[in-house]
């Protein structure tokens, strides 16, 4: 099975994963994080990368809420527009978003479109540099048991994710059912060190 074909059945299988038993488990993903999070010094200003879920995706609304109760920024990814993608050589990148201010990033309430720069205020929404995380939560398609992830793509996360610092923790989040035996890999594909499902 190649990759489009298998990112269809294992999101098929979400999918079908009645919604109160996606909430639960996405609420024990979320203590599980919670639980990580309490593993990192917090005598420093820490920020979170986190992402808003889309369909029936594990969702990490719950550990951001509690990563903002500590006092962390959280950051949510924003896709660049076509031509300041090409002009970079990445199609995302993060900004903090104050936990009240959510409803209003216009990336968060549509993730996956495209913005400019100018599109989204710098002073509200400030853009968080890949080496300043100290964690980020990445949603995946499927995974299995070496870490390999995955994703819808697009390699987003995969060019992202070799831009972060050695110490920022990396977490993949899903549910039991989007395990599989084999993710096929090519060379660009980054392992997950870390990935927390329920």
């Amino acid at each position: 099975m190649d990759k489009a074909e298998l990112r269809r059945a294992v999101i098929a299988r979400r999918d079908a994963i009645d919604l109160d038993v996606r909430k639960a488990k996405s609420a024990v993903i979320c203590t599980r994080l919670v639980e990580l999070l309490g593993r990192l010094d917090a005598a420093a200003p820490r920020t979170v990368a986190v992402y808003a879920a889309m369909g029936s995706e594990a969702d990490p609304a719950a550990f951001a809420a509690a990563a903002a109760a500590r006092g962390w920024r959280a950051a949510y990814p924003c896709m660049l527009s076509a031509a300041e993608a090409a002009a970079c050589g990445q199609r995302m990148y993060m900004r903090a978003v104050a936990a009240d201010d959510a409803s209003a990033a216009p990336f968060i309430t549509h993730p996956t479109r495209t913005f400019a720069a100018a599109d989204i205020g710098s002073n509200r929404f400030p853009i968080v540099p890949a080496e300043a995380l100290d964690m980020i939560v990445v949603p995946l398609v499927a995974f299995d048991q070496t870490g390999a992830r995955l994703g819808y793509g697009g390699g987003c996360y995969d060019r992202y994710l070799s831009m972060l610092s050695p110490a920022c923790q990396i977490v993949g989040i899903a549910f039991d059912e989007q395990r599989i035996d084999h993710v096929p890999t090519d060379v660009h594909d980054l392992p997950l060190p870390n990935i927390v499902s329920a």
